[in-house]
C-alpha cells in the first residue's frame, strides 16, 4: 500500500482529515512521517511521540496507520 492509496481508503471509509497528518507532525493527530528510509507512525500529543513504531516499508507504515484510525474511529463510534 502507497500513502495515494492510503488517503483513498481513509476518505472511503469516512475517517475525518483532522484525525490524521502525512509527512508532517501535527498535534492530537496520528501521524506517518518519513526520514531516512524508514517510516514513523505514532499518535502526536503536546509533542510527544505515543505509540511510535518504525518502519522500513512505506507498505507496513502505510497498514499500521490504517489499522490504528479504523481502531480508533470504530471505538468513538460506540
Amino acid at each position: 500500500m502507497h500513502v495515494s492509496e492510503l488517503l483513498e481508503e481513509l476518505r472511503s471509509r469516512g475517517v475525518p482529515e483532522d484525525a490524521y497528518s502525512i509527512g508532517q507532525d501535527r498535534n492530537d493527530s496520528y501521524c506517518l512521517t518519513g526520514a531516512y528510509g524508514t517510516w514513523q507512525v505514532y499518535y502526536s500529543e503536546r509533542g510527544l511521540r505515543r505509540s511510535e513504531r518504525i518502519h522500513a516499508s512505506e507498505d507496513a507504515a502505510c497498514r499500521d496507520l490504517l489499522s490504528r484510525l479504523l481502531r480508533d474511529v470504530m471505538r468513538s463510534q460506540e
